[in-house]
């Protein structure tokens, strides 16, 4: 964490991991911690005057473009934890948000970093950040770095499902929230190794959206460039090309210091 950053500049809440966010291991789903920064940074934009709600009366909104997690240990059901976040602008464009999720001795967990543009709704294209934040909403510019990596794209996929979007898929801008994106791009892997492994590095990029009723494809293969990695796409089937790329690095399930498992692997 940024030592630089005063407490009025972090958000900061203490979350116990409910029975609806854990897998069949007990442990916090990886789509909840995207769930997770997600609520955080919108209740951090709130308390700074400029949420989505604050955006959409003058026709804007939050769109985000980039997610960078690292897992060093998954949280537990019931387990007590803290999420803190802060924000930066850069380069009048992107607004930058990091994430810490620590356990009750303060170990880290989890870390995060995202990338967000204000989308005009009427163009759908992105904004400046000056057309509609003030000078103090956009102070500390580049206090955050960009350390978001080139994602490879899927060449030669060697697993594929696919999918329907249905409206509970869809968020408050209208179109698919990224955590339904990163559970449709795990979903591709086989049952046999997604019941023996987690994901300890997620790299995402979000291309474009999609609307309801769209079928999608979910796409992976290996990244040869390192073990136990994989590159990820989804597409929209009907031809409105690449939705989402994302790179994974996994270590197998007794890597995580975590309770037995209360399902069969079969």
């Amino acid at each position: 964490m940024d030592t630089s950053h005063t407490m009025t500049d972090l958000f900061t809440r203490t979350l116990k991991v409910r029975l609806s966010e854990v897998d069949p291991w007990a442990l916090l789903k990886v789509q909840s911690i995207f769930d997770w920064f997600q609520d955080a940074g919108c209740e951090h934009a709130a308390q700074l005057g400029m949420s989505a709600a604050d955006l959409l009366v003058r026709n804007f909104t939050w769109v985000l473009l980039k997610y960078q997690v690292r897992v060093n240990r998954y949280p537990i059901w019931n387990e007590d934890v803290t999420l803190t976040s802060w924000r930066a602008p850069l380069n009048d464009l992107y607004d930058l948000r990091e994430y810490r999720v620590t356990d009750a001795s303060g170990e880290t967990l989890i870390t995060g970093n995202s990338a967000w543009v204000i989308m005009d709704f009427n163009t759908r294209k992105p904004t400046r950040l000056s057309r509609c934040l003030s000078e103090e909403q956009r102070a500390d510019m580049g206090l955050i770095p960009d350390s978001f990596e080139r994602i490879l794209p899927v060449k030669e996929p060697r697993y594929t499902t696919d999918f329907r979007v249905r409206i509970s898929d869809l968020d408050f801008n209208r179109h698919v929230n990224n955590s339904i994106y990163i559970g449709w791009a795990l979903e591709a892997l086989p049952e046999s190794f997604l019941c023996r492994h987690l994901p300890t590095e997620l790299e995402v990029r979000f291309v474009r959206e999609i609307a309801r009723g769209r079928a999608v494809l979910s796409e992976a293969q290996a990244d040869e460039t390192i073990d136990k990695a994989y590159l990820h796409r989804i597409s929209g089937k009907d031809g409105e090309g690449e939705l989402m790329r994302m790179r994974t690095l996994w270590q197998p399930m007794d890597h995580f210091a975590s309770p037995a498992g209360i399902c069969s692997l079969g």
